[in-house]
């Protein structure tokens, strides 16, 4: 028998948890409603505290409202010493709203049924049960005691003999007095302590918020070194700007976090300079993206004085250096397994002849302006961002003109609302080609396009944005060695080979920047057959005009003759990197790789070949 008491008490134990914990919602919202409970309890005995004290002074005190008081204030006592304990909070809210209730109603029932003293007594009850069941189930509190009136008003004129009047009209009085004493007492505190919860409450998350400041700060502070432009360069001009859509306060003072970067920097590969230029956008906002951003810059910043440090890298072709550099970084965003990810320009700039190579890895289309007039330099996303990459990188490339600005920027250029005052609507951009009439119009200038696109509309992600210009001291005609050039072709065209050889050789020593020199002198030296020395002024000539694909595959293929196997790889993986579907190129690095011994690598590129030829 006892088993089943117990059983059934746990079962109704179970039953009003579940309920508490339906109509409060999640754990986590507690703290708030406890407080209040707690005030409102202590609050109420102190009311309740008057009305009893009053009957040492008055006429006649109703001994069925003496009986309602006295459980109220006994059960008050005991719920405000237990609702201090908040494991105990949702086990007391349902028995104080049934106590607060039938205490109420006794009242009514011994003091003369439906008065106005009595309808007082139902403000601060009401008050207290809204506030614990919140703004979610508050109106089922109002719907109750709007019902409770009428049901016992109905009562009233039906059996007016179940309620007892005052023994006098003295008594009625007094009754009057104290209730409203008592009522004006309870809800002034229970406001008291409402106010003193929600004051308690912005207190914490002011404190909150100025601890996530702090972490908002000392994030930014981390990120700082790690980004921006430390490129000195006599003939690249590399600026960026900057709007964060977060911003936060310390010290008077207005800082920005969030998940956009630009950074620029140099490094010397194969013994010419370069500027490396980066600008991503890290999936998420503020602290996730910022955090994106530290990953990378980090990551960025390690591959940098690694390249300065380490003398593998810096003997890279710059091709290879971009598709090193992003499979690294690459890596390190997969380590978070999806978490985390980057869309991302990344590129080089040759700063002697302006040529640029750039990874596009889902970010937007690269800008050119040029005479006034702004154009995409491609509208195709070659690559996946950062974390999701699975394919080989395919490179981008280039020329950067005399007066050529090329701007960069993250997606925010795209990402604005518009739309007229009256109207409280506003529209998503969707047309990706407005941002060239804005360059356009802000002539390439970015501090200026960062404001007419903020006029523009109402910027709803990060923004960050890049420009390089190219301003030589010297053109490649001031460079050019006509002389030269006539005698050695002159020479040539009559079989003089020995002869334009010495002249070519003379020429490339006094002046080793002219392109046609090396490319007459790749010519000689092919027709004397010195295979070693034809791949190696195709291989100079393609420093200094590296958009000339054909005398790259050409330096390939000398070196192959000459037996110079690696120097032929790299020379075709060049081409490989940028033209990925070249038949020729792919038959060449199978026999390469299969002459190396590298099989796998051979064998992959078999494959990539077989594809190509059935689909062609």
């Amino acid at each position: 028998m006892l088993a089943k008491i117990g059983f059934l008490w746990n079962r109704l134990q179970k039953g009003f948890a579940k309920f508490v914990s339906f109509v409060l919602g999640p754990t986590e919202r507690f703290v708030m409603r406890h407080r209040i409970l707690n005030g409102t309890l202590f609050a109420g005995i102190f009311a309740m505290a008057v009305g009893l004290g009053s009957e040492f002074f008055r006429e006649g005190f109703e001994t069925g409202g003496l009986i309602a008081l006295w459980i109220a204030f006994g059960f008050a006592f005991v719920f405000y010493y237990l609702a201090r304990f908040l494991s105990l909070f949702r086990t007391l809210v349902i028995p104080t709203f049934i106590i607060s209730t039938m205490t109420a109603l006794l009242q009514i029932k011994y003091s003369g049924g439906i008065v106005s003293a009595n309808i007082m007594l139902f403000s601060p009850i009401l008050i207290l049960n809204m506030l614990i069941l919140g703004k979610k189930f508050d109106w089922m509190a109002i719907v109750f005691f709007v019902a409770i009136v009428l049901g016992v008003s109905i009562s009233q004129n039906q059996s007016p003999d179940w309620f007892s009047d005052y023994s006098s009209s003295i008594a009625r009085s007094e009754d009057f007095l104290i209730t409203s004493i008592s009522v004006l007492l309870l809800t002034g505190l229970m406001l008291r302590t409402l106010n003193r919860s929600y004051e308690d409450a912005i207190s914490e998350i002011r404190k909150l918020k100025d601890q996530q400041d702090a972490d908002y700060f000392l994030t930014s502070l981390l990120i700082n070194p790690l980004a921006g432009i430390r490129v000195q360069s006599n003939t690249l001009k590399i600026s960026s700007y900057i709007k964060q859509k977060k911003t936060f306060q310390i010290k008077d003072k207005i800082y920005e976090l969030g998940g956009d970067i630009s950074v620029a920097d140099q490094i010397i590969l194969r013994g010419r300079s370069y500027s490396v230029f980066a600008n991503g956008d890290a999936m998420g906002k503020s602290m996730q993206g910022a955090g994106g951003v530290l990953v990378f810059g980090t990551a960025f910043r390690a591959l940098i004085e690694r390249t300065h440090r380490e003398g593998i890298l810096s003997d890279y072709f710059p091709e290879r250096w971009l598709r090193s550099a992003l499979n690294d970084l690459n890596k390190v965003f997969e380590g978070f397994a999806g978490s985390m990810s980057m869309s991302l320009i990344l590129g080089l700039v040759d700063e002697e002849n302006g040529f640029m190579y750039y990874i596009n890895a889902e970010h937007p289309f690269p800008i050119r302006l040029r005479g006034g007039k702004a154009s995409f330099l491609t509208e195709e996303a070659t690559n996946f961002k950062l974390g999701l990459l699975r394919e080989k990188a395919r490179i981008e490339t280039t020329w950067i003109r005399p007066g050529d600005t090329i701007i960069i920027g993250s997606d925010g250029r795209d990402d604005w609302k518009y739309g007229d005052e009256i109207s409280e609507s506003k529209i998503m951009n969707e047309d990706h080609r407005i941002i060239l009439q804005l360059v356009e119009k802000s002539e390439g200038d970015l501090q200026l396009l960062g404001e007419i696109l903020e006029k523009t509309g109402e910027l709803t992600d990060d923004l960050s944005l890049l420009n390089i210009r190219f301003e030589p001291k010297q053109s490649i005609k001031e460079i050019r060695d006509e002389s030269s050039l006539k005698k050695s072709a002159f020479l040539l065209k009559n079989n003089e080979t020995e002869g334009a050889l010495a002249i070519l050789t003379e020429s490339t020593e006094k002046n080793s920047l002219d392109p046609a020199l090396w490319k007459l002198l790749f010519r000689t030296h092919k027709i004397l057959n010195h295979a070693k020395e034809a791949g190696q002024a195709a291989e100079v000539f393609s420093n200094l005009h590296p958009s000339g694909l054909q005398m790259i595959l050409e330096g390939a293929v000398q070196y192959a003759k000459a037996g110079r196997i690696e120097n032929a790889i790299d020379m075709a993986e060049r081409i490989y990197s940028r033209k990925p579907d070249v038949i020729p190129v792919l038959k060449l690095l199978v026999r390469l790789y299969k002459k190396s011994k590298r099989f796998k690598r051979s064998e992959e590129y078999q494959m990539e070949l077989e594809r190509l030829l059935v689909n062609s």
